[in-house]
């Protein structure tokens, strides 16, 4: 009898320390990322352009752009990113259509371009 008793104590304490992983899992599932939004410019920053800043502001990313083919031809922030007034941290995946239509057309359907093409380097598949 004592045998079958501590076998259901040994399956209690193991369930509720599943349960209790499972719970401190589900948490750290829930956190959400901060959203990004670009500080609060003066009317002459807005006129700056983007890499300006961004050389020591996110270096790693102007790096990327920079040795990339956007970057060597002189493809600008804007153009995918949109100006301060209407900024997107992630473009509509149609704003590359605007060079790219051939490619964009025959993307795989429910996947945005940079799920294959790294984010800012557009030189390989992922």
């Amino acid at each position: 009898m004592k045998k079958y008793i501590y076998c259901f104590l040994l399956a209690c304490f193991v369930a509720a320390f599943a349960v209790g992983c499972a719970g401190t899992g589900h948490e750290k599932a829930s956190v959400s990322k901060p959203v990004v939004q670009h500080p609060d410019l003066t009317e002459q920053e807005k006129l700056t352009p983007c890499s300006s800043c961004h050389k020591e502001v996110t270096p790693d990313i102007y790096q990327q752009w920079y040795d990339s083919r956007h970057g060597l031809d002189e493809v600008k922030c804007f153009q995918c990113h949109g100006t301060y007034e209407n900024l997107k941290v992630s473009p509509d995946e149609t704003t590359c259509a605007a060079c790219h239509n051939a490619q964009f057309q025959h993307r795989v359907k429910g996947k945005t371009c940079w799920a294959c093409h790294p984010a800012h380097g557009f030189v390989a598949h992922k």
